[in-house]
């Protein structure tokens, strides 16, 4: 569960920046803090979503998306800059699929993951390979082709490769989902959060996109009314179609 910084017995204190509510710092306790350096609303909601199923104590450390300097140890959680990131005493984990996959065997009573020699590893372990290597890239062209080229001629093309490219991966989840509750059939994983967050932003599809068909619709809907996922949204400012009820900030701080 998220925590304010200073609030969680046993943690040090953490002012994280952004945030707000940071008084004189803390000694260091006995434990460390679990820290999460996100920006609201970004992949960093999964991970986070990760953190509540987990009944995780943790606190945020809010990047402010245009001033990623700001905080100079986000630079050495990762060099890259990005998040999502997690620090746990010498522990540093970044990029969203290894962050999900450090959650899950982080807290293994969480069952958030089968562990090593269950028949569903092999399973769980492809679909966070191709979450984080098809799914998360697929809706770049459609959003922002600009960020693939400069060229505007070019835009309309990588788009129209870009729907194709949706259109092929929405049949796939379909085929996939149609007779399971969840990614792994009867057994809740990281990847159900970070299929459910990945699905979530085709609401960002100027004009409107519906990624697959109804077991799509049915997988995201059974994720999303999960109790820690709600929490995870209210903590995110975000609301069920992962709109931001407050677009103009990140954690409650004006961008």
């Amino acid at each position: 569960m998220s925590a304010q910084p200073g609030t969680v017995p046993g943690l040090r204190q953490v002012c994280a920046g952004l945030s707000t509510g940071c008084g004189p710092a803390l000694p260091l306790a006995s434990r460390v803090v679990l820290e999460l350096f996100q920006i609201t609303g970004s992949a960093s909601f999964a991970v986070r979503a990760a953190l509540e199923e987990a009944g995780a104590e943790y606190v945020t450390v809010d990047i402010h998306p245009q001033r990623r300097d700001e905080i100079p140890d986000f630079a050495l959680v990762n060099p890259l800059k990005r998040v999502p990131a997690l620090r746990e005493g010498d522990v540093v984990v970044y990029e969203t699929g290894a962050a999900l996959q450090w959650v899950a065997e982080r807290f293994p009573e969480a069952r958030l993951a089968p562990p090593p020699g269950d028949p569903l590893r092999g399973h769980y372990l492809r679909w966070m390979a191709w979450l984080g290597n098809t799914l998360h890239r697929a809706w770049q062209p459609v959003d922002s082709p600009r960020s693939i080229t400069d060229d505007p001629a070019a835009h309309e093309s990588i788009r129209r490769h870009g729907y194709e490219q949706l259109e092929r991966i929405g049949r796939y989840l379909e085929g996939e989902l149609t007779r399971s509750q969840w990614c792994l059939g009867d057994a809740y994983s990281v990847a159900d959060i970070y299929l459910y967050m990945l699905v979530g932003w085709q609401s960002f599809v100027e004009g409107g996109y519906v990624l697959g068909a109804a077991a799509v619709a049915a997988h995201s809907a059974r994720v999303g009314a999960r109790p820690a996922i709600k929490r995870a949204r209210e903590l995110d400012d975000l609301d069920e179609r992962f709109q931001r009820h407050h677009p103009e900030l990140r954690a409650g701080r004006p961008i």
